[in-house]
């Protein structure tokens, strides 16, 4: 049965959701605001794997979620868009500090590839060796190479949904949107323009703003929200680059892109609410992190770009999804 959706939040979640409803024949209206949202500001890897978290249902959700970028992939290849600026499989290399880090890689990607191809190979390398992947890094240390890690570049993929949604046939509509009970009390949307529609069935996918979203109907949701600030720096030498992302032991990534650009990510700050404002003080340090691997940084580097975004985060740090 087709149904009229509403779907507030233009971000990963929301503009996949819509273009695949688009797809099965549903009415789609998809309200995107766009303040601060954590897409275009994400670091962009797909290497999901080796983590050390213990949670199986939010593993199996990235896992899986790994899997599915690259049916995604080839379902917005079909419908014309030019994915390879958007995902490529480049490679990921995994720093770690002692040999039994990388024994440990390979038991999980032995016990692992089974449910999750897209690991593809994972080979053990020195330091030189990692060097070599990478030639901007400086390391003692050894790393795993995993074949099947990938970049996505977050704001492009949505940009092109976004672009993509209207010509589906879908109606996007840039501004907040609110949410209200009717007298029958039947939730309805109310968008940037003040007027009020109901639909068939509404999907909130606006991150951390659902505590805010889902306060006029008196609900309470325990998310919060997170800063994260990443910045990048650029030498034209650097493009056409294949270089793989680089996730050391530390609380940052190195993600190349083969337009010269080489980002670096990214905070997060589960203390500073819901503020967009850069902080020179917070990036300093990322810089500092970085800088153990990337040595040029200790220099007086000019950043090329800077992005804020806020991200949503649980107490227990798991995923929160449901009607």
């Amino acid at each position: 049965m087709k149904k009229n959706l509403a779907i507030i939040g233009g971000g990963i979640v929301g503009a996949t959701a819509a273009y695949y409803a688009l797809k099965e024949g549903h009415t789609v209206t998809l309200y995107e605001d766009g303040t601060g949202q954590a897409t275009k500001a994400a670091a962009g890897i797909i290497c999901p794997w080796f983590t050390l978290r213990r949670n199986k249902p939010w593993y199996y959700l990235v896992s899986q979620g790994a899997e599915f970028y690259r049916r995604f992939m080839a379902d917005l290849a079909e419908d014309g868009l030019n994915t390879d600026p958007i995902f490529q499989e480049v490679g990921a290399l995994l720093v770690r500090k002692n040999e039994s880090s990388l024994t440990r890689d390979q038991e999980r990607a032995q016990e692992r590839r089974p449910a999750s191809p897209s690991i593809g190979n994972l080979t053990s390398l020195s330091a030189q060796e990692a060097m070599d992947k990478f030639p901007l890094l400086e390391t003692p240390y050894p790393a795993s190479f995993v074949s099947g890690g990938a970049r996505l570049d977050g704001a492009a993929l949505i940009r092109q949904l976004h672009d993509l949604i209207p010509k589906l046939g879908g109606k996007l509509i840039h501004g907040q949107a609110q949410l209200s009970a009717d007298g029958d009390q039947q939730v309805i949307v109310i968008g940037p323009d003040k007027e009020s529609k109901s639909y068939d069935a509404i999907l909130l996918a606006c991150g951390a703003w659902l505590p805010h979203i889902l306060e006029p109907l008196g609900y309470e949701v325990a998310i919060s929200p997170q800063k994260g600030q990443l910045f990048s720096v650029y030498q034209p030498d650097w493009a056409g680059n294949t270089w793989p992302v680089v996730m050391p032991p530390g609380k940052f990534d190195i993600i190349p892109f083969q337009n010269g650009e080489l980002v670096i990510g990214a905070t997060h700050e589960n203390d500073r609410g819901y503020d967009l404002a850069v902080e020179d003080q917070r990036l300093a340090e990322l810089q500092e992190r970085a800088s153990s691997l990337l040595p040029f940084l200790s220099n007086q580097v000019p950043y090329h770009q800077v992005k804020v975004g806020i991200r949503a985060y649980t107490p227990d740090y798991a995923v929160l999804v449901g009607p």
